[in-house]
């Protein structure tokens, strides 16, 4: 009888999660033309569930905030609405730092921006009403001409997280390039630390970031070398990072790694849970989830 209360639960509670709100993040976003090239951001969404699961949600975007003084970008301000112009599936434009979307299950909607104005950064955020909807994005780079592609990449949607790290490799005149985001209404100490291959710190940096706003630049290594970036932060961000060859015309992305998994939090975090018998079923599911290093942030 225990036993099917608890396969009951579990599925009670499956189902409330896949219908429950749900945020997550494009961590960079690119919009516009810069050195006579255009680069626009490509946004898809999808709601895998049934014909009768219809999500609803938004999608917002944020600016890097600039000075007024000399337009140079300050991490430290919160951020600013990104008024951006897109194209959907059927065509139909748009100009505006928020679109609401409705798909139902099975469909797909996929937004285009325009890359035809100023070049402008920052970053999305997508909540929606079912948690199962989830979406990726391309970059792409398009010569003077704006018909020629010269190099694009698919950036996945991301969750915020609190320790996060990248992969670096410099060698052979490779560049990393780095975009991360404070979702959060607080801004957020963000400790950077760039480790070479043998663990050991190069260099790190601490830099505020405001509440709504977005950063990015090209990871600064003193040699060349292959080691990995970690961004730690009390408060969640996004993240994402991007290789470039050394002439920036083609390049592909370097998706974080969450540093804290389940794997990691047992037993000292979940032993108490061994000392309660009833929530055995619980202990089990956990030590599963931890064995597949499922990471949580």
């Amino acid at each position: 009888m225990k036993r099917v209360f608890w396969i009951v639960s579990l599925i009670l509670t499956a189902a409330t999660l896949s219908s429950a709100q749900t945020t997550f993040y494009y961590p960079h976003i690119v919009d516009g033309v810069l050195s006579g090239d255009h680069w626009r951001t490509t946004i898809f969404l999808t709601n895998p569930g049934p014909p009768s699961s219809v999500a609803t949600g938004t999608i917002k975007f944020f600016l890097d905030t600039t000075t007024s003084a000399n337009s140079a970008q300050n991490p430290q301000l919160a951020g600013l609405p990104f008024a951006i112009t897109l194209k959907d599936e059927s065509n139909t434009v748009t100009s505006s730092n928020s679109v609401s979307f409705s798909i139902a299950g099975g469909q797909t909607k996929k937004y285009v921006s325009a890359g035809s104005s100023s070049y402008k950064g920052g970053f999305a955020t997508v909540s929606t009403d079912i948690s199962t909807v989830n979406g990726t994005a391309i970059f792409s780079h398009f010569d003077s001409t704006d018909t020629v592609l010269i190099a694009e990449a698919g950036v996945p949607s991301a969750a915020a997280v609190t320790r996060q790290t990248i992969f670096v490799d410099t060698t052979g005149g490779y560049y990393i390039g780095l975009g991360f985001a404070n979702p959060g209404g607080a801004a957020a100490t963000v400790t950077l630390s760039l480790l070479n291959a043998a663990g050991a710190t190069v260099s790190p940096t601490t830099e505020t970031l405001g509440p709504g706003n977005h950063d990015a630049f090209l990871v600064s290594t003193p040699t060349p070398m292959v080691g990995s970036f970690q961004i730690t932060s009390a408060t969640p961000l996004a993240v994402i990072a991007l290789r470039f060859d050394s002439i920036f015309r083609v390049f592909t992305t370097l998706p974080p790694i969450t540093l804290a998994s389940l794997g990691s939090l047992y037993p000292t975090g979940l032993a108490w849970v061994d000392a309660h018998p009833w929530l055995a079923p619980l202990s089990s599911v956990a030590r599963f989830l931890g064995s597949l290093q499922i990471g949580i942030g």
